[in-house]
């Protein structure tokens, strides 16, 4: 228990640091960019329909990006 009220505690104190900076700060640091294959290898791509497209992902983007037809 004394482990887990640490914990949260710890949370508080990062979360008060990070609000007391600058809001353009604060931006700078919250988006992650994560390199997606294939989706970021290209600066553009465009499909005619819908299908063409589901049929793109299903071909060729890895199943953890999370385009294909199941979950």
């Amino acid at each position: 228990m004394e482990n887990k009220e640490a914990q949260v505690k710890e949370w508080h104190s990062e979360f008060e640091s990070a609000a007391r900076r600058p809001l353009k700060v604060r931006f700078k640091y919250s988006f992650i960019r994560t390199y997606k294959p294939v989706m970021d290898d290209s600066s553009f791509r465009a499909f005619a329909t819908t299908a063409e497209y589901r049929d793109w992902c299903a071909k060729n983007l890895p199943n953890w990006l999370g385009y294909g037809r199941e979950i």
